[in-house]
């Protein structure tokens, strides 16, 4: 079993910011499957889902920055980070590709930083989610809504998130994942949009 970790914070006023794509790829991906979301375990900060055979999901109910401790007490309950998939918006990756990642660092993210600081490694494999290219400060760009061109893109991404979630519902192990996801023809090629300049 395989155990998806959507970052993003909580609350209907998140719900359609940046820094909450991997929560918004994963309802797409539940509604286009008529998946009604039905609990299968409560922890103090995040609830855990049924979604597939072998995949369920831990949904934290903390903000972004206290994402680490819904996965210390999953782990506590026996689901080790081993078998964790985090599914995260990233700054450094444009807007409709991804990347998956067995290990790193946490890149400036700050679920990710709660989430290695919690279980005590950054060994935990991770779905990389573009929102690029951003614009400072980053702290309002994560947290405002998409425009309508970044719909757009985003409606393009289901498609290859949903072979992501069907590649990894078959697999024993996760050997093997990376070379086909992170492909550009995995992702298509999204449209090219301007880098924005940084502001001081």
């Amino acid at each position: 079993m395989w155990t998806l970790v959507p970052l993003g914070n909580p609350g209907p006023e998140y719900q359609d910011t940046r820094h909450n794509l991997a929560r918004l790829l994963l309802q797409r991906w539940m509604a286009e499957r008529d998946l009604v979301p039905t609990p299968r375990k409560r922890f103090p900060s995040g609830t855990l889902y049924p979604l597939a055979p072998n995949l369920q999901a831990l949904v934290p109910s903390t903000y972004m920055n206290l994402s680490g401790e819904a996965c210390a007490q999953a782990e506590a309950a026996g689901i080790y980070p081993r078998r964790l998939v985090l599914l995260h918006d990233d700054k450094d990756l444009p807007l409709g590709t991804g990347r998956f990642r067995l290990n790193g660092s946490d890149g400036g993210h700050n679920g990710l930083r709660s989430i290695f600081d919690c279980l005590g490694t950054p060994e935990v494999a991770r779905l990389r989610l573009g929102i690029g290219p951003f614009q400072r400060p980053l702290v309002d760009f994560v947290l405002e809504p998409w425009t309508e061109p970044e719909w757009e893109v985003i409606g393009r991404m289901d498609a290859p998130f949903a072979r992501f979630l069907e590649f990894l519902g078959a697999a024993e192990s996760l050997d093997g994942i990376a070379n086909q996801v992170n492909s550009a023809p995995f992702w298509g090629a999204p449209p090219a949009r301007e880098q924005a300049p940084e502001l001081d």
